[in-house]
């Protein structure tokens, strides 16, 4: 498993390790997805480890990425880790790989001391790495992309996650797991925040009200409406979050069914372009084709016509010269054309001279 920043869904990738050894990569999303909801990133996470591990599949390892380059770990960073530890939980610890990345965007010196803060805080990576996680570096390279699978290879162990033991083996639903439990926690935080800053904005807008302040009233009213879009979303988050594995089953059969008829109506526009280009395509050589036949015959034409002028012409220089000579005994004289115009004909022309062969 692997949270990383763009994966939009569950995702599967396998290469050749070897020649012998097909490696199965699982990329999930994090839950600081801005086109979905944490519970609905939770609710495909969940599904797709539950559903593999009753299929018998297993995990050898887990690797969780990490930007160097971020200045600090807070925000979506930290419900990021915390929201892992959540699906792990401290058995997997062992076969956890913390990477991170992006050390080009850092220099060396800048790396180091992120990635030591990182290991010496148990609230970040210190309490993993103290449970056997390892950190390793993901240069952007095939060569330390390798480096990473081939330690999670070299444990030669089979993993089981604690919401796949949750869901799987105790019979749980997804809101009834640590990670579940910990996310709901969060929206409460996030929730009792906001109704916090709504009651304190109303009382803003009451104030704008007697001031008379129009322009501070239309600050506070957009506010007022932010936050009880906020509210609204939460409690909305909160309900979705009791769905259970068969529901969330459901909705991802819905999700794949939209996502074919989707592919479906793309394949058809295609193939309706392609048509259409085809058929365009066709036109334009049969209208190429037309031009040259035309501009084939006009050149015919015109050859026939430069034949017909050079028999004339020969034919009046032969009886000029027959006239000069006095005589004109019958012969043939053949006139191949096709050095001259380039069509092969062959062209017959009878005349008659006579001439006075000089005595010596």
């Amino acid at each position: 498993m692997q949270t990383y920043l763009g994966t939009t869904d569950v995702e599967q990738i396998s290469f050749m390790y070897n020649r012998n050894l097909r490696v199965h990569l699982i990329d999930t999303p994090g839950f600081d997805d801005t086109n979905r909801s944490d519970v609905e990133v939770l609710q495909d996470i969940a599904h797709w480890l539950s559903a593999s591990f009753q299929d018998g599949i297993r995990l050898s390892g887990i690797v969780y990425m990490h930007r160097i380059s971020d200045l600090r770990m807070a925000g979506s960073a930290r419900r990021n880790l915390v929201m892992f530890k959540k699906l792990c939980g401290e058995k997997a610890y062992q076969s956890v790989v913390l990477a991170t990345s992006m050390w080009s965007k850092v220099s060396d010196n800048e790396g180091r001391e992120r990635e030591r803060q990182l290991v010496e805080t148990d609230a970040f990576w210190g309490l993993m790495c103290k449970r056997g996680s390892r950190v390793l570096r993901y240069l952007n390279t095939r060569e330390s992309a390798l480096d990473l699978v081939g330690y999670i290879l070299s444990l030669h162990t089979k993993v089981t996650l604690e919401i796949q033991d949750e869901i799987v083996n105790k019979g749980h639903e997804i809101d009834e797991t640590s990670a579940a439990h910990e996310l709901n926690a969060e929206i409460l935080r996030e929730r009792a925040k906001h109704v916090a800053e709504l009651a304190a904005a109303r009382e803003d807008m009451k104030q704008a009200m007697f001031d008379r302040d129009h322009e501070l009233q239309q600050i506070y009213r957009d506010e007022i409406d932010d936050l009880q879009d906020k509210i609204l979303k939460a409690t909305t988050e909160q309900q979705k979050l009791t769905q259970t594995l068969e529901e969330v089953n459901r909705r991802k059969e819905e999700e794949f069914s939209a996502f074919r008829n989707q592919i479906s109506r793309e394949q058809e526009q295609e193939r309706e372009r392609y048509a259409r280009e085809r058929q365009e395509y066709l036109e334009e050589m049969e209208r190429k084709q037309d031009g040259f036949q035309r501009t084939l015959d006009e050149q015919r034409r015109q050859h026939e016509v430069r034949i017909c002028e050079m028999n004339e012409e020969h034919r009046r220089a032969m009886a000029d010269l027959a006239d000069r000579m006095g005589r004109r005994p019958p012969t043939q004289i053949h006139v191949n054309l096709k050095a001259m115009t380039g069509v092969q004909m062959v062209h017959q022309v009878d005349v008659s001279y006579s001439a006075a062969m000089p005595s010596i």
